[in-house]
């Protein structure tokens, strides 16, 4: 498990996941601009000449008032063709540019804008769309600045239907691991993702289109998969200002925000970290990930609270779950998390902790653990219970990676400042030594880092004398 000199290692390169943000922010104000001067150029000539025009004349006008409210961004459409019947207008290509962003898609499908409304002038966009459909395949978008780039192979969305699903979507680097670490003066964390299905139900379109609030009934993902990688051969960035915990980000959304439900049916988590470039990385897996989160939202009354329940396989090779209460309201950083861990050969862990911690777990029978921990104002209290037996713990070289290396400058925190306890099994009475959690956020600390070295706190205190 990470030690104490990589307390920045689990956590997203800050700048780059800002740059993404606001390159999502201003592509997604860009192409609801580039839909309506689509839109608005193409309606009297749909209606009055048919779709013959729509490639001899609509299309340039499109196009050319899109860069006139826009400069220094560029629209591109393709062959446009409408159904008068279907009342759908079909686009072969649409390519916008805008900054260090550039947005693609082969084919772009939109069925029952209420075209005469739109010509009035006075009708909101929320009703325009009230019956409106869309499709899109082979989405791209890139962030050059910030090296990565989305994929999605198909969107569909629904108005009436209250409903958006993403097929075959793939968040990843543009370019190999080498060159996009070359890149960073300090440490940071590649980010490969992938979501076979994302469907969104219940969505509030009109709410959305008119700015007004984000409301969803449930988020599902299904089969994702995240792989992350972290460059620990470099430092970690000088410490600039605390990062936003999970309630202080949901603030920070100026329109009210509601999501019932976030779902992952069998996710699968890959984390590494390499000490050497181009170096095999300590890998630490949970496979079979399940998550359900409700009561997602930036707004509510005192009690409101996000739950999360989630279980996963360690490895391969142990059960575990976790069970977090997030308040939403609180200024202070608050929360309740509790889980467990079943039965595991602890030699498991060596794949990563190998390469990460230097450290080789020699043998120990873990039979079970759990833990119960409670956060107010950035200080963790709780403890940790876990009956094992038989372990036996090295520490390797540095630079060999063997236990009987001469230059052992990075010392295991766990095989040297401790004296391990080698059993923790019930005596005569039925009772274990119990660990006690206790520590106090950092204000470098994320939040998935504060609630591991919380945690760790009381793993060490059971397995120390």
């Amino acid at each position: 498990m990470p030690d104490l000199e990589s307390r920045k290692d689990m956590a997203p390169d800050r700048d780059v996941k800002n740059s993404i943000m606001l390159s999502l922010r201003r592509v997604s104000i860009c192409v609801c601009a580039a839909v309506g001067a689509l839109v608005l150029a193409v309606a009297v000539l749909i209606l009055v000449f048919g779709g013959a025009i729509l490639n001899s004349y609509g299309r340039g006008k499109a196009e050319r008032a899109f860069a006139k409210a826009h400069p220094g961004s560029a629209l591109r459409i393709g062959e446009l063709d409408y159904a008068v019947g279907a009342n759908r207008l079909l686009a072969q290509s649409v390519t916008l540019t805008s900054g260090n962003t550039t947005l693609k898609l082969d084919r772009i499908s939109l069925m029952g804008v209420r075209w005469t409304r739109l010509l009035w002038g006075t009708t909101a966009l929320a009703d325009v769309l009230a019956k409106a459909s869309l499709e899109a395949t082979n989405i791209e978008v890139e962030f050059p600045q910030a090296r990565y780039g989305i994929r999605c192979a198909r969107l569909r969305g629904s108005v009436p239907g209250s409903e958006l699903i993403a097929e075959g979507t793939e968040f990843r680097a543009l370019v190999g691991d080498e060159e996009f670490f070359a890149a960073h003066e300090f440490r940071t964390t590649r980010f490969h993702m992938i979501v076979p299905e994302c469907k969104v139900l219940g969505l509030a379109y009109g709410e959305l289109l008119s700015g007004k609030s984000y409301r969803a009934r449930s988020v599902q993902l299904l089969r994702p998969t995240l792989d992350a990688l972290v460059d620990c051969e470099k430092m970690v960035a000088p410490f600039e200002k605390p990062p936003l915990m999970i309630n202080q980000a949901l603030a920070a959304i100026r329109q009210p925000l509601q999501l019932n439900t976030l779902g992952i049916t069998n996710g699968c988590l890959r984390y590494c970290e390499r000490l050497v470039p181009k170096a095999d990385p300590g890998v630490l897996t949970i496979s079979a990930v399940n998550l359900a989160a409700e009561g997602i939202a930036n707004r509510g009354p005192a009690s409101a609270a996000i739950l999360l329940r989630g279980q996963g396989d360690l490895m391969d090779a142990s059960p575990m779950k976790v069970n977090m209460s997030i308040p939403i309201t609180p200024t202070d950083f608050s929360l309740q998390y509790s889980g467990s861990l079943e039965a595991m050969d602890l030699t498991r862990l060596d794949a990563f902790l190998d390469v990460a911690a230097h450290t080789k777990v020699k043998s120990g029978a873990l039979q079970k653990a759990s833990f119960e921990i409670n956060v107010t104002a950035g200080q963790a209290r709780g403890h940790v219970q876990a009956i094992y037996k038989n372990l036996d713990i090295a520490t390797l070289d540095k630079r060999t990676g063997t236990k009987e290396g001469l230059d052992n400058r990075i010392v295991s925190l766990m095989a040297n400042v401790l004296k391990i306890r080698s059993s923790n099994v019930p005596d005569a009475s039925g009772s274990t030594r119990e660990g006690e959690v206790n520590y106090t956020r950092r204000p470098e600390d994320e939040f998935q880092q504060f609630v591991w070295f919380a945690l760790r706190t009381g793993v060490l205190d059971v397995i120390s004398h």
